[in-house]
């Protein structure tokens, strides 16, 4: 029995919908005179209209883009349905100011929108003074607004930086646009490239002198922001004792297909077989990939942790196929040269596409020393998420490390701002990978299952779980070095030789294994299911002990259990379903609780516990509401006078609105009965999200039994094999 515990499927016949209404309030803005706010708005405009004329994009545009500004302390979103209904659309908000928002409207609109601005001075009762009341500004977007804080505009230093356009834009428009500033920009730099991404984000990528930047910001109205290029980076791994000789390299356990998307993997005679197609997208300035950082991080995605062990047993069994993408080149001299945003955006978008419906699996052990910041979505994170949900694949990413101490230990170095996770690790739809010690020693800075010393830590852009999950990904000594004992390994660049090294980057590729072996479990599920069993199924990992806050954004849920992912324990069963939420009907999933786990019983305990996930269209023109959908869900006890919603603690569950991931548990000792329990789940959208848009999404339902007294699974099998029956799991031989 023990050997197909696989978990149960819920039924169709257990879900019901139950139609809610949707409710909205808007606060009231108040005007003294109405008449001269109106005649105050009507020279605002024409100032806006004046200024707008002289832009170079104007000829090119259907659409005026603009800022509008609320009265203090009333915020731009709660006004969002009046001021639409004057014709524009607010594109974004501000992340400093909440009466601040960006919108655009249409040229064939802005005359009936002036017309009303005239009939609402004129008019002697104001007529649309409900629409017109929330606006107290309206003008042109400030260049500076548009160019990052982190760029000196007066600067004559040569950076290099990437312009986008507002994705709202007709592919047409942007290709005039585009076009357009790429004229303009020859005056400047030499180094221009342009790519429209599948996520509607147009991106201009150039070198030029800081000084440019605010004319080319005020000339055009369609650039939504200027950013500095990023530039990501991979640590080296360091070969130690040589491979047996001979070696056998078993047969692979699967034909599926992980892409290493890395410094490229050595034609060598462990990793060669392996690898099904090969790509490279480096530097211009390079003359060959670097190879050593990503044949040590394949080697682990297809061997696992334990390579070291064929030493011993002079044999390794990999699991998987790779794909090669190699983004990190080396010059004539050895340097290391990484990949830009642009170029890295365009590598990943192009594999995706080329392998859609064959690889599910992306691993990027790879990232941007900078830490992200809040409400902050780097643009590769934005593609990633935008291909995540398109082409349904999973992307997982390494938090990031700490290279160097940057405190007093740990207190100080964690509590630095620079140990927070590095772009793309904000990613909303990827899975975000820290990094714990298994191996330690009296000199060693974390203890066994402990957090890693240079792991760095979340939240995420959205204050969300980051990194969801770790592995590990080696430990360093006092007072902040490597050691080899300490370390994790992997294959040498030449195949020869076994390597060392630690990070984030290889813990990384454990999880990407976990999550394939998971997808080859269950063939026909999507990335929320894997998300999902790899989230929910963990064992806890913790934190240093000094530090006083919760192990949430450095251990995430913990580490993958992928044995209790495919199959139930001795004293727990867990129901799994896959689903779709409309906009318009609460969902109600039901699900049985055995009787050998009622409140009566003295022997048992019962406890519940709940992940739902799920892959919410994402905006990349709004930060400050980048998700734009967001499930709620309350569970539903049986007792003896019918279903009673549970109230639970925030100790016990992680539910921030708009993140993908929910996850909570309770155990339960009175006031209930066995028999039919409901999770009921509704869908809320925001920003311009279709009326008929329907959400994927996960649930994974465990009944455990505390006390560990009674075999649960078999419990609802004895009591409702009519109901229930278990998902036929494929397993590797």
């Amino acid at each position: 029995m023990g050997e197909d515990k696989f978990h149960y499927e819920i039924p169709k016949e257990n879900i019901r919908n139950a139609k809610y209404e949707k409710q909205g309030f808007s606060p009231t803005v108040k005007r003294i005179n109405h008449s001269q706010h109106g005649i105050r708005l009507r020279t605002l405009t024409r100032n806006f209209v004046k200024s707008t004329l002289s832009k170079k994009d104007i000829e090119y545009t259907s659409d005026l883009f603009l800022q509008l500004e609320t009265p203090d302390k009333v915020t731009i979103k709660s006004q969002k349905q009046k001021i639409e209904n004057l014709g524009f659309e607010l594109l974004s908000f501000s992340t400093n100011n909440e009466s601040i928002g960006t919108a655009k409207i249409g040229k064939d609109k802005f005359p009936k929108f002036e017309e009303r601005l005239n009939n609402y001075i004129e008019s002697a009762d104001n007529t649309g003074k409900t629409y017109f009341a929330p606006i107290e500004n309206i003008s042109s977007i400030p260049p500076e607004t548009k160019i990052s804080r982190k760029i000196d505009f007066e600067s004559e230093e040569e950076i290099e930086i990437t312009i986008n356009l507002f994705s709202v834009i007709s592919k047409k428009e942007l290709l005039a646009i585009s076009n357009s500033i790429e004229v303009e920009l020859r005056n400047y730099s030499t180094i221009i490239r342009k790519r429209d991404f599948k996520n509607g984000i147009t991106i201009i990528y150039c070198k030029l002198q800081a000084k440019h930047l605010a004319k080319i910001a005020a000339d055009y109205s369609t650039i939504k922001e200027i950013k500095l290029s990023q530039t990501f980076f991979v640590p080296q791994a360091m070969p130690t004792e040589a491979l047996p000789n001979p070696l056998k390299i078993d047969k692979i356990t699967s034909d599926s297909i992980i892409c290493i998307v890395d410094s490229g993997i050595s034609k060598n005679p462990i990793m060669d077989d392996l690898i099904k197609d090969r790509f490279v997208y480096v530097d211009s300035a390079s003359i060959d990939c670097d190879y050593n950082h990503g044949t040590f991080v394949a080697s682990r995605c297809v061997f696992g942790d334990n390579i070291d062990s064929c030493l011993g047993s002079h044999n390794l069994i990999p699991y998987c196929n790779l794909i090669d993408l190699a983004v990190f080149g080396v010059d004539h001299s050895g340097q290391l040269l990484g990949p830009s945003e642009f170029l890295l955006m365009s590598a990943i978008e192009d594999v995706v596409d080329k392998y859609s419906g064959v690889v599910q699996v992306y691993n990027l052990s790879l990232g941007a020393d900078s830490p992200i910041s809040d409400a902050q979505f780097s643009d590769i994170a934005k593609l990633l998420d935008y291909l995540s949900k398109k082409y349904k694949v999973l992307f997982v990413i390494a938090a990031g490390n700490m290279t160097s101490l940057l405190g007093d230990f740990p207190n100080g170095h964690f509590g630095n701002a620079n140990s927070r996770i590095g772009c793309p690790a904000e990613s909303l739809l990827g899975l975000t990978i820290g990094s714990i010690a298994k191996h330690t020693n009296p000199n060693a800075l974390s203890g066994s299952n402990v957090v890693s010393p240079f792991s760095r830590k979340g939240p995420g852009a959205d204050r969300g779980i980051k990194p969801e999950l770790v592995a590990h990904g080696g430990n360093l000594i006092s007072p902040y070095d490597h050691s080899l004992r300490l370390a994790t390994y992997g294959i040498s660049k030449d195949g020869n030789n076994l390597a060392i090294d630690v990070g984030t980057s290889h813990s990384t590729p454990l999880i990407s294994q976990y999550a394939q072996r998971l997808f080859d479990s269950y063939p026909h599920s999507d990335p929320n299911l894997v998300k999902g069993l790899l989230c929910h199924f963990t064992d806890p990992r913790s934190n240093h002990e000094e530090l006083n806050e919760p192990s949430l954004n450095y251990v995430g849920f913990g580490e993958p259990n992928v044995d209790r992912a495919l199959r139930a324990g001795d004293n727990n069963a867990a129901y799994i379903y896959e689903g779709k939420l409309d906009q318009e009907n609460y969902q109600f999933i039901g699900f049985h609780v055995p009787s050998t786990l009622n409140a009566n019983e003295q022997e048992t305990k019962l406890k519940i516990k709940i992940t739902i996930t799920y892959d919410p269209i994402v905006n990349p023109d709004n930060n400050k509401e980048y998700s734009g959908a967001r499930i709620t869900a309350k569970l539903y006890k049986n007792t003896l006078t019918g279903k009673k919603e549970i109230n639970i603690s925030s100790d016990d569950k992680y539910n921030l609105p708009w993140n993908p991931i929910i996850q909570f548990e309770k155990i339960f000792s009175r006031s209930y009965s066995s028999g039919y329990w409901e999770l009921r789940l509704r869908l809320y959208t925001r920003g311009k999200v279709s009326d008929s848009y329907k959400q994927d999404y996960s649930a994974v339902i465990e009944i455990i039994d505390e006390n560990k007294k009674t075999d649960v699974y078999a419990d609802i099998a004895n009591e409702f094999s009519e109901i229930y029956k278990k998902i036929e799991v494929i397993v590797a031989a």
